[in-house]
């Protein structure tokens, strides 16, 4: 039967356990209906081959497989082989500007990191990427460095996450596709008055240096430090660029050892 067939196919050609076979099942089900010569093995082979690192780099991708086995939900043609282009930067002609560019080494990275990049729209990809080249003043160079290192960043709403981060952190009168972000921002943000008030290089720098910063939690982690920080006059600019990935025991550590004039906010 197609289900005997698709467990000896990731048990025999793959070299999963009956445990991980049972995982896989359980997280899609639907990959039992899949023809093994047209759907499983084509996308097996498209990891090893098209994303890279061969069949002796196959641990990485067995990962992939057990956290994200709906992978195999998608089409090479229409989704997989698309985005490849997409990120590399074949998707454009030799006058179209490219947004982003990666070579092969790359693109493996990336999607062993956060396999989802392969199957979210090109459209929601550039919208986060331009917003951030943007918020950020980022360069080409920049950009591909930061989603590389941390490609989980284009997993974020753009809505619900990164703007709201930027407004949070940007100083009102910093300027996002020619608009002043005071008049972006939300009457609630404008209310509460609490803005760390970066330049664009200022706050390029934090991401860069740590780009998970954009991932924390505005509410529980962000803006509860930075208010403590603000009330004891301790600039966010001049703390360690990886403050925020501080346990709390840590934090409240390096707050307490702040007696020094160094880090007094600028007024």
């Amino acid at each position: 039967s197609n289900i005997h067939a698709t467990i000896s196919f990731f048990t025999n050609e793959l070299g999963f356990t009956r445990d991980e076979c049972t995982s896989v099942v359980l997280s899609y089900p639907s990959v039992l209906m899949h023809s093994i010569d047209n759907r499983l093995r084509p996308t097996v082979e498209f990891l090893q081959i098209k994303i890279g690192g061969g069949k002796e780099n196959w641990i990485s991708w067995k990962n992939v497989i057990l956290s994200y086995p709906h992978l195999f939900s998608h089409s090479l043609e229409k989704t997989l082989l698309p985005k490849v282009d997409f990120l590399r930067g074949f998707d454009k002609s030799d006058t179209e500007k490219r947004l982003l560019v990666l070579n092969k080494s790359e693109v493996s990275q990336v999607v062993a990191k956060f396999p989802p990049t392969l199957w979210l729209s090109e459209e929601n990809l550039i919208s986060k990427l331009e917003f951030l080249a943007e918020s950020l003043g980022l360069d080409e160079n920049e950009l591909r460095t930061l989603v590389v290192s941390y490609p989980q960043v284009l997993g974020l709403s753009l809505e619900n996450n990164l703007r709201p981060k930027m407004e949070f952190f940007l100083h009102p009168n910093t300027t996002i596709f020619h608009v002043p972000l005071r008049e972006m921002c939300s009457i609630q943000e404008r209310d509460a008055g609490m803005n760390c008030g970066l330049s664009k290089r200022q706050l390029k720098e934090f991401v860069l240096y740590q780009p998970a910063l954009l991932a924390y939690s505005l509410e529980k982690r962000l803006k509860p430090r930075i208010k403590h920080m603000q009330k004891h006059k301790i600039s966010f600019f001049y703390s360690p660029k990886s403050i925020m990935s501080y346990t709390d025991e840590k934090f409240e550590l390096w707050m307490s050892t702040q007696v020094t004039t160094w880090s007094v906010s600028e007024e």
